[in-house]
């Protein structure tokens, strides 16, 4: 007895790349003849990992997407068609030849005191600050970015067939048609959105979840999500114009991202100068002045020792 070509095409897939395991599976429930030993299998599929939750979701959501393309024929003709469409892009998948849906991959760093700028091919904008290490990869109807460290900001362009994923530290971040600011300090992650609408969920079995909106921000580690607060926007991306702004901001802070954007680090001798409040806006790539600044600011001291500038008291 002949096999049914669904079981052909999921067997044959098994063993190849999600975009096209997702496909696979995705027709063969759209078949409507699968056994019980099918859905069994399917079931295993979405439950082994979340990525193949998701990739399967997009088909799900080209597929009613569809419906959106001619209301005219009868439900039965639609049915037909959109079969016929999905079959095409599975075929167009296996051949290679939907660029967009190819697997792509890359990694990017800017060493200390670098930016760097990417525009996507749908227009999507990532400016990544200084001293960042992300991976961008772009899988089937997936495009993700994981922030190992550093930070990035996104101006995304929405595509009504793909996602856009952002993965950092212990949470992972969903939009569409959004600017936002990712910072990832070790375990720690601040998400400030300016425009648009971000979902915030912690990649843990309590899975965690919050929706931030334009003007809002909140900062996550590995077990919890802060409480929601307000966006200063100016001094979130000054830093796209080299610009630091702060306000009433802690001079240790201050310092970490002064050495942020220089090979020379700066110091505190002192403890107690940890306390002092910086309010201003300065060049960031201007080392000599930011601590001639703070040496007006306060009554400070540098002293150049070794490798390093140490900022004291002064006496």
């Amino acid at each position: 007895m002949e096999q049914p070509q669904h079981k052909q095409i999921k067997q044959s897939f098994d063993q190849n790349p999600l975009t096209e395991q997702a496909a696979a599976w995705f027709l063969c429930m759209q078949q409507g003849d699968c056994s019980d030993a099918d859905l069994k299998a399917f079931e295993a599929w979405l439950a082994e990992d979340e990525a193949h939750r998701n990739e399967y979701q997009q088909y799900v959501r080209l597929w009613q997407s569809l419906d959106q393309l001619d209301h005219k024929p009868s439900r039965s003709s639609r049915k037909k068609s959109r079969l016929t469409i999905a079959w095409a892009i599975l075929l167009m998948i296996v051949s290679g030849s939907l660029h967009w849906l190819t697997q792509y991959e890359e990694l990017i760093t800017t060493s200390i005191g670098e930016q760097h700028q990417i525009v996507l091919q749908n227009g999507t904008i990532i400016d990544v600050n200084t001293d960042t290490v992300l991976r961008m990869e772009l899988l089937g109807l997936t495009r993700k970015i994981i922030i190992e460290q550093g930070e990035a900001s996104f101006k995304v362009k929405n595509e009504p067939f793909r996602s856009f994923v952002v993965h950092s530290g212990n949470g992972t971040l969903r939009d569409i048609g959004t600017e936002f600011n990712v910072v990832r300090r070790g375990d720690r992650t601040t998400v400030a959105v300016l425009e648009g609408t971000v979902e915030v969920k912690l990649n843990n079995p309590a899975g965690a979840m919050k929706m931030l909106h334009g003007g809002q921000q909140l900062t996550y580690s590995s077990h919890d999500l802060s409480d929601i607060s307000a966006v200063d926007a100016e001094s979130t991306v000054a830093w796209r114009k080299s610009r630091f702004i702060f306000r009433d901001t802690p001079l240790d802070e201050v310092i970490h991202q002064i050495n942020r954007y220089h090979l020379r680090p700066v110091r505190l001798g002192e403890s107690q100068l940890k306390a002092l409040k910086v309010s201003g806006e300065f060049n960031a790539a201007d080392r000599a002045g930011l601590i001639q600044a703070l040496k007006v600011l306060f009554p400070l001291q540098s002293i150049e020792q070794d490798e390093m500038t140490v900022l004291l008291s002064e006496r």
